[in-house]
């Protein structure tokens, strides 16, 4: 788990979500995994699942860190086991 998102993303980006995942906890690395399914949606639905894979495996360096955090913040965490408080 330490190295979830370092390979992926940009080295600053990949910073501010460690810094954040230190600060909230677990549930911080699966809102970022949905975030950047949010943001890539419309590229990643035409692709097949290599190009989706090899594309999720090394996101672009130009990657908006801004909207990305704004798709983390607006995504909803709700499990049958467990709710996380937003």
């Amino acid at each position: 788990i330490f190295t979830l998102y370092t390979k992926s993303l940009p080295l600053d980006v990949a910073c501010r979500v460690w810094d954040v995942f230190c600060r909230d906890g677990e549930e911080f690395l699966f809102r970022t995994g949905l975030g950047i399914l949010r943001l890539y949606e419309e590229v990643l639905l035409q692709m097949d699942f290599i190009h989706i894979a090899q594309f999720l495996t090394r996101l672009p360096e130009d990657t908006p860190s801004e909207r990305l955090f704004s798709c983390i913040a607006n995504t909803q965490m709700i499990s049958s086991n467990r709710k996380w408080t937003q």
